[in-house]
């Protein structure tokens, strides 16, 4: 993350918790954890209202949390009716929409696609979400839709895709990650840094997870599940300009795991990634393998 991706309305709520940080830590953890999980609002163009259209659009209702039953409506896309199922997960902020020319390359490659709108995103329901919800709702997902080839999780998508494989009692054949965050923790960490947020909220903020999520946030850290990923095979690509999931954190975590097939290049960032041709050339010889 860097300060000058800030819009200037987060700078100064940046502001403001710094300056609070010091003589109010837990009103600021508080604060800060209600930020971190009201996601922005997506903009969606055109092409993206179009693509919606060529879907079959429909609700599946899950629970909300492990220890919550309250009901969550979700929304869910799908293109194509045969041919091995590929299920896609957008990243915070984002929308199965923006994987326009993956979807489409799939489709003519004999793939059918099911996507769904994350908790708090798109069309589905709730205004704040997190990292354990995510997981919750994908094993839902997953337990509904019954056999899948393949998962594609971008940035947060791929830390919650790799978590549930790795926590939850479900597997898949084929897992691709692009541009994938790889610990809330270190997230939380550099978030903090970023706000000049003092130190002395960091634990404020990891007993505020264990009470309201009933999860610690060590947990949330892939690096803790080293060879532990329920995926046949793995494939991740990453860009070397990316700031948000940076490329030497990447290597030295394919270093731990060298059965992961990788793909590094260089000049895409971290959204442009998922229609970068080398990206989907790779991706379509890993599924086809």
């Amino acid at each position: 993350m860097q300060h000058q991706v800030l819009p200037l309305s987060l700078r100064m709520t940046s502001t403001l918790l710094s300056l609070m940080s010091r003589p109010f830590p837990g009103l600021t953890a508080r604060l800060f954890y209600r930020l971190y999980s009201t996601p922005p609002a997506g903009k969606l163009h055109a092409t993206h209202e179009q693509l919606r259209d060529t879907a079959v659009v429909a609700p599946l209702r899950v629970s909300s949390y492990p220890f919550d039953n309250t009901p969550l409506d979700i929304v869910t896309y799908r293109w194509g009716n045969t041919g091995p199922k590929i299920l896609l997960l957008h990243g915070w902020g984002g929308s199965p929409l923006h994987f326009k020319q993956l979807i489409t390359t799939l489709l003519a490659n004999g793939y059918q696609v099911v996507a769904y709108d994350g908790p708090a995103h798109g069309r589905s329901g709730g205004k704040r979400t997190n990292l354990v919800q995510w997981m919750h709702v994908l094993e839902q997902v997953m337990l509904q839709e019954g056999e899948l080839y393949a998962i594609v999780g971008h940035s947060f998508g791929a830390l919650n895709a790799a978590l549930t494989l790795s926590r939850k009692s479900v597997s898949v054949p084929k897992l691709v990650l692009l541009g994938a965050a790889l610990s809330a923790p270190v997230f939380f960490d550099e978030a903090l840094r970023l706000f000049r947020i003092h130190p002395v909220v960091m634990p404020r903020l990891t007993t505020l997870v264990r009470e309201r999520l009933r999860e610690d946030l060590s947990d949330m850290d892939l690096h803790r599940y080293i060879n532990g990923i329920k995926a046949g095979s793995i494939w991740i690509a990453y860009d070397t300009t990316d700031t948000l999931a940076k490329a030497t954190e990447i290597d030295d975590y394919l270093q731990q795991y060298p059965a992961i097939q990788s793909l590094r290049f260089t000049g895409e960032g971290h959204f442009r990634i998922m229609r970068h041709e080398a990206v989907l050339t790779g991706m379509l010889a890993f599924l086809a393998a």
